[in-house]
């Protein structure tokens, strides 16, 4: 692959991942124009530099969250639970899917994925976010809607956003269950792939460093602007993107 497209996907991973867009679909597509062969193995390369941002824009939840669970305080232990019940469905999806690679990385499907993600970002403008309590069951509706993000175009943030508006989280308690599940998501597809990561020395070293280092940075900085923007209740205007973009891959798949 050349270092263009590389560094190019890269920074396209780091604003797609966070931002409610769907980064699979867009390496998928960007990988598709640009000729390469659709790689699963980048794509959780890249996954993973994204997890870095994750880490260091959720540092402070996350190291309360390890303080508290230590101590063996019940709401430390009880948002743990929820956290594993939502992340149920995407390891049993992610472990049949990983059976068929092509199908999480065929452009075929992306115009359909894409215009679901921009139906449901849309209808979020009708919800109004309220505080009531996570409970078992809608942390599974959560997870279930998350493990549906694994397939191209159907962005996990946008889903997860949407699903935890729906069952009534407030904006800031949807925003940092979200990206509390991402990282054993992001943990779990990194496991799975282990193996096959051996397959990015053809690379080179420099140019893994340099698209890693561009993924975590630009991250970073889209996770702080997907927050802005989740407060601001402006998450449905990035359906007219996916709209935009789910008749771009319809015009380049046919």
């Amino acid at each position: 692959m050349p270092l263009f497209h590389l560094l190019f996907l890269s920074l396209v991973q780091a604003i797609s991942e966070f931002l409610p867009i769907s980064s699979s679909g867009h390496l998928n597509l960007f990988q598709h124009i640009f000729g390469d062969t659709p790689s699963l193995v980048l794509d959780i390369f890249l996954n993973t530099a994204t997890l870095f941002s994750v880490l260091l824009f959720l540092k402070d939840p996350l190291l309360s969250l390890l303080k508290n669970t230590i101590s063996f305080q019940k709401k430390a232990i009880d948002k743990l639970k929820l956290i594993f019940i939502a992340s149920l469905p995407a390891a049993v999806f992610g472990l049949l899917l990983n059976q068929f690679p092509d199908s999480i990385t065929n452009v075929k499907i992306l115009p359909l994925t894409f215009l679901s993600t921009g139906l449901l970002l849309f209808s979020t403008r009708y919800l109004l976010p309220r505080n009531e309590k996570l409970t078992p069951q809608k942390a599974l509706l959560i997870g279930i809607f998350q493990a549906l993000a694994i397939l191209p175009g159907l962005s996990r943030s946008g889903l997860t956003l949407f699903a935890a508006i729906l069952s009534g989280l407030s904006l800031k308690s949807a925003f940092e269950f979200s990206f509390l599940l991402f990282i054993p998501a992001s943990l779990g597809a990194l496991l799975l792939n282990l193996p096959d990561l051996g397959s990015l020395s053809t690379l080179g070293l420099i140019p893994s460093l340099g698209s890693f280092l561009i993924a975590f940075v630009v991250g970073y900085f889209s996770l702080s602007f997907l927050r802005k923007q989740l407060e601001s209740q402006n998450l449905w205007l990035f359906s007219f993107y996916c709209f935009f973009i789910a008749s771009v891959s319809l015009f380049l798949s046919v």
